[in-house]
């Protein structure tokens, strides 16, 4: 009637898509419409239904099975629910008077089949027979091609295949597992827990390396190693080990490190708790999980089957010719029950109603799936034929099923599959999943930022160290020209470089120039040092040389010579007190007071030679060679031994020692 055609949409104008599930109008009207019919039908009320739907009384779990006290429940006794509402509007927009009558108002009964009607296909016959029991079958059927010429089918509504199912047997867990468990793929809490820590000791290293590297001798200058030191300071600190062998001086750099101590704690031990929550927990959960020595269809023969539908035997020996034949029981729980009984080694079942049973009481935890899927199946409900003709309600329940699939109640079957075939999801596993996303990418980004510092820092301390083995090499070269054994043997540096001296001094007159200096380093080694004259004024400067304005006026004696000489093999170019002591302070301590003890070994050398020249008579007698200067090589009449006895003093000797 008119009325009824202004609550309802046109052919074609019904929103899809978002807008659909959106404002989904036309489902809103549905209690409006079928209120409106209840209000001014018939006046003897409701309409009840003349549709006679069937469903086998054995049950087919998850589809349909029997409901203690309370009817049939299952999978298609939800979608029927929505379908039945879908139809009924697909036959008022009809304005069939035959169907409304047959469809009615009110759902209709759901009517068992009785089980002593054997198979799927002999249920079939049962309610499309001649007596025409039935007009809709519900049993979880496979949309079968020759069952095509006794009924039909809908829209499929599922999709599944074949599967074995065997007894559970969980894999022990001994101590190899348990120990490969711990050093798997991390959780990414574990991966952004000691990504964490790594950059924030990567920013606790710089500054420390700022605000200590001029005042503490443990933290050297150069950035490379600089930060390293400082790295390494932090890390132990964070882990709690703490050496000792590095500390901070500065009160800046104490409160940082108080700071980093709290961060560090916390970064550690949230490492820990990830690692052991998630890591261990995780992959013990995996690695403790069933096994099985039945993984492929090849097992299956020489193993005994079982199955509750006719169609797992052709369905195994079509992976497996060999299989033997499959022993049918009468329902799904008797022979799971077989399965738990030790009668029959696997069961040959839909992967729907497999991973059903798996899942739930009494069977959970006691059969599991094993191999692969095979032969996948579609699942439809049946429709029969009156009279061997087409049922007239046909195309209406295909555009109900499309309506309900594919269309205004879409989000409603998905929601339906889920609850019947999906494992439920947990809100705190699924927060955790998303947690663990974010953390994914906030871990690679930081993982590039790390990689990032890591080059720059080995680009650092990559040239560092090409310094050093330069500066190592001009040492060494410059070891063999004064004659040393060890960059730290000042006494025989000075005396190599008196020799030097003598061979460096080209004109004679007793002072190096810096021409003279330069060019002979680079003779020794020096050859491919830039800047070696501004280097070798800095060096005089700092070993105490006065430095003229014009460089080409630079002199230097023996003396001063050899305390440059010493200084540069001791410590290298350019360097400070703070930024040398790459020893120990103890070595650098005892070196200083054995050099010390060197110098006054060479002054009371240099006494008791003069004195001995004198004794000779050296100063009246022009005969008897003088002693070298301070710091010279002595001739040979001075290498005396000093257990030697003096010479008898007469008057004579003691009085020209007196005159001097």
């Amino acid at each position: 009637p008119p009325w009824l055609r202004l609550l309802m949409p046109a052919p074609g104008t019904q929103p899809r898509g978002r807008r659909a599930r959106r404002g989904r109008p036309p489902v809103l009207l549905l209690p409006a419409v079928l209120a409106v019919l209840g209000l001014c039908g018939r006046a003897e009320g409701a309409l009840t239904s003349k549709l006679r739907v069937l469903a086998c009384e054995r049950g087919y779990a998850p589809f349909i099975y029997a409901d203690t006290g309370q009817g049939f429940k299952g999978f298609e006794i939800d979608m029927w629910e929505k379908i039945y509402a879908l139809l009924k509007l697909e036959v008022l927009r009809s304005r069939d008077e035959y169907l409304m009558d047959l469809v009615g108002e009110t759902p209709p009964q759901i009517i068992p089949v009785p089980p002593g009607n054997g198979t799927w296909d002999e249920m079939i016959h049962w309610a499309a027979g001649p007596e025409g029991r039935g007009d809709v079958l519900f049993c979880g059927y496979y949309l079968q091609a020759y069952r095509a010429r006794w009924v039909d089918f809908s829209m499929p509504t599922m999709t599944s295949g074949y599967t074995m199912v065997v007894s559970a047997v969980r894999k022990p867990i001994d101590g190899l597992t348990l120990i490969a468990s711990t050093v798997q793929t991390p959780e990414p809490q574990a991966a952004f827990a000691i990504l964490i820590l790594l950059i924030m000791s990567v920013i606790y290293a710089h500054i420390i390396w700022v605000v200590e590297r001029h005042e503490n001798i443990t933290i050297r200058e150069w950035y490379g190693p600089g930060v390293f030191d400082a790295w390494w300071l932090g890390f132990v600190t964070a882990t709690t080990v703490g050496y000792g062998d590095k500390a901070p001086v500065t009160y800046v750099g104490r409160v940082v490190t108080v700071i980093w101590m709290l961060a560090g704690m916390y970064s550690v031990g949230l490492f820990s708790a990830s690692l052991t929550t998630g890591l261990v927990a995780s992959n013990l959960a995996e690695d403790g999980a069933f096994e099985s020595a039945i993984q492929s269809h090849s097992d299956m023969a020489g193993k005994r089957l079982g199955s509750y539908f006719g169609l797992a035997d052709a369905a195994a020996k079509s992976v497996e010719p060999s299989a033997s034949d499959v022993t049918i029981y009468s329902s799904q729980g008797e022979a799971y029950d077989a399965l738990m009984a030790g009668e029959i080694d696997i069961i040959v079942d839909d992967k729907i109603g497999a991973e059903f049973f798996s899942s739930n009481p009494p069977y959970l935890g006691n059969v599991t799936l094993a191999g692969p899927i095979w032969s996948p199946e579609e699942y439809a409900y049946i429709i029969t034929r009156p009279n061997g003709t087409e049922h007239p309600l046909l195309p209406h329940l295909y555009r109900a099923n499309l309506e309900f699939f594919r269309g205004l109640l879409r989000d409603d079957s998905i929601e339906i599959i889920n609850t019947w075939f999906e494992v439920p999801i947990d809100e705190t596993s699924e927060a955790v999943e998303r947690l663990s996303g974010s953390l994914a990418q906030l871990n690679s980004i930081i993982a590039i930022i790390l990689s990032t510092v890591a080059i720059v820092w080995g680009c650092s301390t990559a040239w560092h160290h090409r310094e050093l083995a330069v500066k190592s090499r001009e040492r060494n070269a410059l070891m063999n020209a004064l004659e040393c054994t060890s960059r730290f043997d000042r006494y025989q540096a000075k005396k190599g470089a008196a020799k030097l001296f003598k061979e460096w001094d080209l004109d004679g007159d007793e002072l190096l120039d810096l021409d003279e200096i330069t060019g002979a380093l680079r003779k020794h080694g020096f050859e491919k040092t830039k800047d070696l004259e501004i280097m070798v004024m800095r060096e005089a400067a700092k070993s105490g040389i006065m430095i003229p304005e014009n460089k080409k006026e630079f002199r230097c004696n023996q003396h001063q010579f050899q305390t440059l000489l010493s200084r540069v093999l001791t410590e290298g170019f350019e360097a400070e007190a703070a930024t040398t002591l790459d020893e120990p302070a103890q070595k650098q301590h005892v070196m200083a007071v054995l050099d010390e003890f060197r110098v006054k070994g060479d002054l009371l050398d240099y006494k008791m030679n003069r004195i001995e020249w004198v004794l000779r008579g050296g100063v009246q007698n022009e005969d008897v060679p003088k002693p070298p200067e301070w710091g010279q090589e002595p001739i040979e009449m001075y290498k005396v031994k000093r257990t030697r006895s003096l010479h008898t003093i007469t008057a004579k000797n003691l009085g020209s020692f007196d005159t001097n």
